[in-house]
Formats: structure tokens, sequence, C-alpha cells
């Protein structure tokens, strides 16, 4: 799903200074033309991307971006803690199992 890679190309740029659109390609399984287009929807989007060519070039977020957490809605972060802690109590299920 569109919005799945969006938001996951988003993490990854959030947690590496910078990537390569074939990088993303292999780990979205999708095509550098469609991480392209990615790109340019999440720059239309109002997050601060560039892209550099070349040797040692490839998409980065401009320094000092944060993400606004207002973009969130309170049952998104809900969602999100539920799930977070169902993985906690999992892993703990998993690590006293064994």
């Amino acid at each position: 799903m569109k919005i799945d890679r969006l938001i996951g190309i988003l993490s990854v740029l959030l947690q590496e200074k910078k990537v390569t659109a074939p990088e993303l390609a292999e780990k979205f399984e999708v095509s550098r033309r469609t991480i392209n287009r990615d790109v340019m929807a999440l720059s239309q989007a109002g997050i601060p991307l560039y892209t550099m060519q070349g040797t040692g070039g490839g998409i980065a977020i401009a320094d000092g971006y944060r993400m606004d957490r207002t973009l969130l809605t309170s049952r998104d972060m809900q969602g999100i803690l539920a799930g977070l802690r169902s993985l906690i109590a999992l892993v703990a299920i998993i690590i006293i199992g064994n």
C-alpha cells in the first residue's frame, strides 16, 4: 500500500542521514521510478527532502527537520502504543517460555 511505503520511507530517512533510491527500492520491493515518485509525493506534502546525484549521493531530509506530532491523531497514537505494548508482551512471553 502506498501510504505504508511513504511512512516507511519517511521513517528510514528520519533514521538515516542519507539513503539511495536503489536501497529504498530494494527495501520496499518496488522500482526506482516508484521511489522517485514517492520522494516527490513526500516533498509535495511538505517534507523538506533533497537529493544529491553522483558518487556519495542519495536522498536526505534537511538537517533539523522534526515531524509535527499533530500529524497523528490521538486515535493513531493510541493504536501505535497498543501495538507496541502487544509486541513487548509477546517478546516477554517468548523469553520466559524459552
